[in-house]
């Protein structure tokens, strides 16, 4: 239901960029070449699309198919089959963060709707309805299975095929501190010259 998170009093929202923009789309590969502005609905995992750009809603949604992908200002948009922290299979939109020989690194941006919570004693505090943020990162080797991946060094060195040492020295000389997927993307893009 789409007039359900309308709410005044709900903070913040279920998108990231509430602005519909200029998107190509492919579809098996091949450019579909219209004119279309899409959205990414991070609370219910859709691109919702318009032929307005200046259009401030719509109740399209692109079709979920792994065969389409597209491309909203520079971010690839995927619909694929992966694997989270929890070892669930599952499907939804992942942008394409890093794509090289071997790796190929993914983000998930999520928003996650949480309910209005009232203090129950003085000393605690009260939240209203809002939407949060939430970022999860995933990586495929050699185009297979996307698994999702926690932004430490031990979790990355133990998922990575490359010696221990190697990804020590990159982390050592570019001062990498894991807190941006950033950094993991120079570690791939470093690696994945091996």
């Amino acid at each position: 239901n789409k007039g359900s998170y309308t709410n005044l009093k709900i903070k913040g929202s279920e998108y990231f960029d509430n602005l519909f923009k200029a998107a190509d789309i492919e579809y098996f590969g091949k450019d579909l070449n219209q004119k279309i502005f899409l959205r990414y609905n991070a609370h219910s995992d859709e691109l919702e699309f318009t032929d307005n750009q200046k259009t401030l809603s719509s109740n399209k949604i692109l079709m979920k198919n792994t065969n389409i992908l597209c491309r909203i200002e520079g971010e690839k948009y995927i619909y694929a089959n992966y694997i989270d922290g929890n070892n669930y299979r599952k499907k939804g939109y992942l942008i394409e963060l890093f794509k090289g020989n071997k790796y190929t690194f993914y983000e998930k941006k999520m928003k996650i709707f949480m309910e209005e919570s009232k203090a129950k004693t003085s000393l605690e505090r009260s939240f209203p309805p809002r939407f949060v943020e939430k970022h999860k990162y995933f990586i495929s080797k050699n185009n297979t299975l996307i698994k999702e991946i926690k932004l430490n060094k031990k979790k990355i060195m133990s998922f990575l095929d490359v010696k221990e040492g190697i990804i020590k020295k990159i982390i050592r000389e570019r001062k990498l501190k894991f807190k941006k997927p950033s950094d993991l993307k120079v570690i791939l893009l470093e690696i994945d010259k091996y």
